[in-house]
């Protein structure tokens, strides 16, 4: 793991992020603690949480003609601006929902009830809400479901895998840009290109909730036809989803109201607050990015800020596998072993799977948190874990996930935490 990134932000930047984040170092009943739960909860930005009250608090209406109204529309505007300016969705829809689920649902069903009598290509690691989704509306509209096996090893989902299930009558091939179990990341662009190379016609429809704070989402590049976000998974609120939809797909049949354009996907009057927040989270983003490419273009800025989010991630990763000179990683602690991680390398998430050999994942998540850290055992007995850890042989794993604001004193707590526990002597 010689390419790994090893350098962590500097000083100045470091400062600046740990002062962003609200409960960083301690939970809501001032208790210390490290939140390495991020793939499940998400630590939040301020300006978020700000953002999110200040707007709500507005009674008026944006589709009124007075100041306040048209200062709430320009909210609006900029939210989806941003929106676009992060997926770099040049063209297509812009749709919004409760959750990114809900929106996957919409997006999958509305594909599958526009053909009849093809096939569905699904992941066997895809989130549920995107293998269910494809399981309904093949169901529903009488299409035939393949699912592409996992790699054990690398937890991740081989392109021989989806290729070998496509053919002329695929309608729909649903791919996740991340697991929020494994840590695999697929090459959409790289898998995109080479299913449309099978059949040119079918729709490429992408989970991209676990992997949009972690990697540059690119969907103009990508030629894509969907996909799907959740801000809260990245320091922004829940209670929203956001996706986009390519021309091809955003004016088919679907649930809207009929005065409106036959592409809009957006049911009733927008949530001013979702889009305010959303722009902070850009905003943040590009502060980060600012720090090493002063230009004034947004998407750039963007772009600088995610990949230095990554690179930072990939420190962070490198010292909790590798340890330091003074102390071991988790690949050299006794009675634990890493999953994945070594064989993804550099394209693997901030997300370590763990397992030791003289205590459950349940135990072990219960001790770290006897040491204030919070981490999360996905299990076999839970329907949202199940399918996936079966895919890749595991009955359950420690999931460890940090994200770029923590340090890397944090990550050696966690060791010697982690070591402590290997051993019996907490």
């Amino acid at each position: 793991m010689s390419d790994r990134n090893t350098e962590f932000f500097p000083k100045q930047l470091q400062e600046f992020i740990t002062s962003s984040f609200l409960y960083l170092d301690q939970d809501p009943y001032e208790n210390n603690r490290i939140f390495f739960e991020n793939a499940g909860g998400a630590l939040r930005l301020k300006s978020v949480v700000e953002a999110q009250s200040r707007l709500s608090a507005l009674p008026d209406c944006p589709e009124r003609t007075h100041d306040i109204a048209l200062g709430i529309r320009k909210v609006i505007e900029q939210g989806t601006k941003d929106i676009r300016l992060f997926l770099n969705a040049k063209a297509g829809s812009v749709a919004t929902s409760l959750t990114a689920s809900k929106l996957m649902f919409e997006m999958v069903t509305t594909v599958a009830a526009a053909s009849q009598h093809g096939n569905i290509v699904t992941t066997a690691i895809e989130h549920p809400s995107s293998y269910d989704a494809c399981q309904f509306a093949a169901e529903q509209y009488n299409h035939e479901l393949r699912v592409a096996k996992a790699d054990p090893t690398s937890g991740n989902i081989p392109i021989s895998n989806i290729l070998e299930l496509v053919d002329d009558q695929t309608v729909l091939v649903s791919v996740i840009l991340t697991s929020n179990i494994t840590g695999a990341m697929h090459d959409i662009q790289k898998y995109a290109a080479e299913i449309k190379q099978k059949n040119s016609q079918t729709i490429i429809m992408v989970d991209g909730v676990q992997g949009a704070p972690h990697g540059v989402i690119d969907v103009d590049d990508w030629k894509i036809d969907a996909l799907n976000i959740a801000p809260y998974k990245m320091f922004g609120n829940r209670g929203v989803g956001f996706a986009y939809l390519s021309d091809r797909i955003a004016s088919l049949p679907h649930h809207r109201l009929l005065a409106t354009d036959k592409d809009n996907w957006n049911v009733g009057s927008p949530t001013p607050a979702d889009f305010a927040s959303f722009t902070k989270v850009i905003d943040y983003i590009c502060e980060i990015g600012h720090y090493f490419n002063p230009t004034d273009d947004r998407r750039k800025l963007i772009v600088e800020g995610i990949n230095r989010i990554h690179l930072q991630e990939q420190a962070i990763l490198n010292r909790l596998v590798n340890g330091t000179s003074e102390m071991n990683g988790t690949k050299d602690i006794s009675n634990v072993t890493v999953h994945f991680e070594e064989v993804n390398g550099v394209n693997q998430d901030l997300i370590l799977a763990l397992t030791f050999d003289n205590i459950s994942c349940a135990d072990v998540v219960q001790k770290y948190g006897e040491n204030n850290i919070l981490v999360y055992a996905r299990e076999s007995s839970s329907h949202y874990s199940k399918r996936i850890l079966e895919a890749v042989n595991l009955n359950a794993i420690v999931r460890v996930s940090p994200i770029h604001c923590h340090t890397p004193e944090d990550v050696d707590k966690f060791l010697e935490v982690t070591r402590l526990i290997a051993e019996g002597n907490v």
